[in-house]
């Protein structure tokens, strides 16, 4: 146990319980216990005993802990009673300013991106898109909400993924204004699951591609699962089902960009467009922000490699009325 970890136990009593949430930064097997060292959000250590017979944590993830305060060998210390991830656990706020202290992460609290997100789930009227985007939600909504959109292209910090989707619902509100001939129940479905199967695509700790990221990708990935629940649902065989499968295969827009078909339906073409935009504007933001003023930013992958200038701020030039 470390010196910074023993002069936190005092203030503990024999059979005491508490509450802990932290990152494991390491775990190791002693000779009757795991060793689980947690950092908390200010930063300290504390030690958490796990008996070797329980499946200790993954190291790097956020773990909410209940413990007990024990006596061994004339020594307090902290023995795990149960363990689960953060966000199985803290309502999303909570989770936020828990992962601020240690990630960076999307500039809206996850409790923000939940509640607007969940308002346009609620506008979907028809009763097949309703269901299948309601119930894949709410299956993925947690680890849906944490997640980082990719691992280095854009909207890379956690959050991303939820945040790049509330994005992509609130341009095509106000597209659906100017094109009422597109359907908006159609629209806000396949942008609140085109990217959904990233949570399944990519392996954040290990900062790589899942085996089944690589082999299928989230597109095809999402496609299944589609399929899936529409054939628990005996919705299989509608007409909303294959359009919003043919949604989610083409969202990529070109073969060579990942898409299993082209965009056929105009719903499809929007919604590439929308990913497409904010993909490049986020990216584009975010190096802007870290170049100086009357420069050009580093090459941006998303946009072919080219140096972007970043202006003087013209509103400081604006005429006194």
């Amino acid at each position: 146990m470390k010196k910074n970890q023993t002069n936190i136990l005092p203030k503990y009593q024999k059979g005491q319980i508490n509450f802990f949430t932290g990152k494991v930064t390491s775990i190791n097997q002693g000779l009757h216990f795991y060793n689980i060292t947690l950092q908390l959000q200010d930063k300290s250590d504390i030690n958490i005993k796990l008996e070797p017979q329980t499946k200790p944590p993954i190291q790097g993830q956020i773990y909410h802990f209940k413990t007990i305060c024990l006596l061994k060998n004339e020594e307090l210390i902290l023995m795990n009673q149960t363990y689960n991830l953060a966000y199985n656990v803290l309502d999303m706020q909570t989770l936020y300013e828990t992962y601020l202290a240690f990630y960076e992460c999307a500039p809206i609290s996850f409790a923000i991106v939940k509640d607007e997100l969940e308002n346009y789930l609620h506008k979907i009227k028809n009763k097949v898109l309703k269901q299948i985007t309601y119930n894949l939600y709410c299956k993925n909504k947690n680890k849906f909400l944490i997640s980082k959109a990719a691992l280095k292209i854009h909207h890379n910090y956690y959050g991303g993924l939820g945040y790049h989707t509330l994005t992509m619902l609130k341009m095509a509100e106000s597209l659906l204004k100017i094109y009422p001939f597109l359907n908006s129940d159609l629209l806000f479905a396949g942008t609140i699951l085109h990217d959904m199967e990233k949570i399944k695509e990519l392996d954040l700790e290990q900062k790589n591609y899942t085996p089944k990221g690589l082999l299928l990708g989230h597109l095809v990935m999402g496609a299944c699962e589609l399929e899936k629940e529409a054939q628990l649902l005996g919705f299989q065989d509608k007409e909303e089902v294959l359009l919003l499968k043919h949604m989610l295969i083409s969202h990529h827009g070109l073969l060579e960009h990942g898409a299993a078909k082209r965009p056929q339906i105009g719903e499809a073409i929007l919604l590439w467009y929308l990913d497409n935009i904010d993909c490049k504007l986020t990216s584009l933001q975010e190096f802007l922000q870290k170049t100086t003023t009357q420069t050009f930013t580093k090459p941006i992958p998303v946009l072919e490699r080219k140096g972007f200038y970043k202006s003087l701020d013209l509103d400081q030039n604006n005429d006194d009325e």
